[in-house]
């Protein structure tokens, strides 16, 4: 029995990916769609034409709010644009297409379509981290954008969007930013990683439509669409491991963890008191504990190295899947590109040239998980 699908199209350039989704998989789906005023601007007429198109009240008998949303196993809106967001947020119902979201009750999907500026505008961001604990959040990938620009923003393709509807997808926890280790109540030892790789891998997990578990350090923001934690200290990091690792396919261990850690002193050291000594001891290895625990989840581990030298010692000792290396010399911490190996036990799988940080988080998820 085909599913019911109601797609919603709002007023992006997108709309064309909207035409060619239904336009593939009109024999798997039986397709209402509701068009905003603003998205027939971008419509064709061929498509308008020969769809059930509906857009003002007045279009179907009855109230179609009610009918359309009970009609629907899945609603979807791709594209949506900020504006369509932003009001969905804030539970404004002023059209036909926003008063059908609110009557919606079963799997709603939203797909951001943008340029990157507007996607990464902090009102947007909290319109997406809010919706996204009611709703799935699909993207926005990294990729080409109008007027010849590239950044964030660019909408999910057909066959993701058909990909992520029609099969459940594998839990994937991916850690990343500096863990933060306490000297006293002010001081801290810590690590200058920006966390962009990890979120560049979860960005790309989450497009492919994955369930992405991010645990990210406290001093970088949460991602809309993942589900999200915090943590400061690498224990902290540990314990949400472990707690979040049910069901679990694969771990990108990303985060850059304290190789030091110490007893914290209370309150705060005085300069006045001369001289300290800091007595550093050996952390604990999170991701070879977190392996020995669950030796079923795939491992990606990560290491930033001053040298390109193929560790496979590391790769065993932490029994490790699969082991990314970068050179932290030639690739500074904080850069929007990078250069990495990708090992297993025993040989070289990928080498990579130096390119964005993004194209890399495409290029480790398309080997580990193909």
């Amino acid at each position: 029995m085909k599913k019911n699908i109601l797609l919603g199209l709002t007023g992006s350039i997108a709309c064309s990916k909207a035409e060619q989704f239904v336009k593939n998989y009109k024999n798997n789906f039986n397709f209402k769609i509701i068009a905003s005023h603003s998205s027939l601007n971008y419509l064709s007429k061929d498509f308008i034409d020969n769809n059930d198109v509906i857009t003002d009240w007045e279009d179907i008998e009855g109230s179609p709010h009610i009918e359309l949303a009970r009609f629907a196993d899945t609603f979807l809106i791709y594209p949506a644009t900020a504006n369509f967001i932003a009001k969905v947020n804030t539970g404004i119902a002023d059209d036909l297409l926003t008063s059908t979201v609110l009557m919606f009750t079963k799997a709603l999907y939203i797909c951001p379509a943008m340029h990157e500026e507007m996607y990464l505008n902090p009102k947007t961001q909290r319109s997406l981290l809010e919706l996204s604990q009611d709703y799935f959040i699909l993207g926005p990938r990294f990729g080409k954008l109008d007027i010849g620009d590239e950044g964030y923003g660019r909408m999910i393709e057909p066959k993701e969007l058909y990909d992520t509807i029609s099969k459940n997808r594998d839990k994937i926890i991916v850690t990343s930013g500096p863990t933060i280790e306490p000297i006293d109540d002010v001081k801290v030892i810590s690590n200058q990683s920006s966390g962009k790789q990890g979120k560049a891998i979860a960005h790309e997990l989450l497009t492919r439509g994955y369930e992405v578990i991010y645990l990210h350090s406290a001093n970088i923001l949460p991602i809309p669409g993942a589900e999200n934690y915090s943590f400061n200290t690498s224990a902290e990091l540990f314990n949400l491991m472990i707690e979040v690792s049910i069901d679990t396919a694969y771990i990108f261990m990303v985060a850059a963890v304290s190789d030091f850690i110490l007893d914290k002193e209370t309150g705060k050291i005085s300069r006045g008191n001369g001289d300290i000594n800091l007595n550093l001891r050996e952390n604990t290895d999170l991701i070879k504990e977190f392996k020995a625990k669950f030796p079923h989840i795939v491992t990606i581990s990560f290491s930033a190295q001053t040298d390109n030298l193929n560790n496979f010692e590391k790769v065993r000792s932490k029994n490790s899947d699969y082991l990314v290396i970068n050179n932290i010399i030639q690739n500074k911490f904080g850069s929007n590109e990078n250069q990495v190996k990708v090992l297993d036990k025993d040989n070289v799988l990928l080498s990579s040239d130096v390119t964005t940080k993004n194209t890399i988080a495409s290029e480790i998820i398309d080997l580990v998980l193909s």
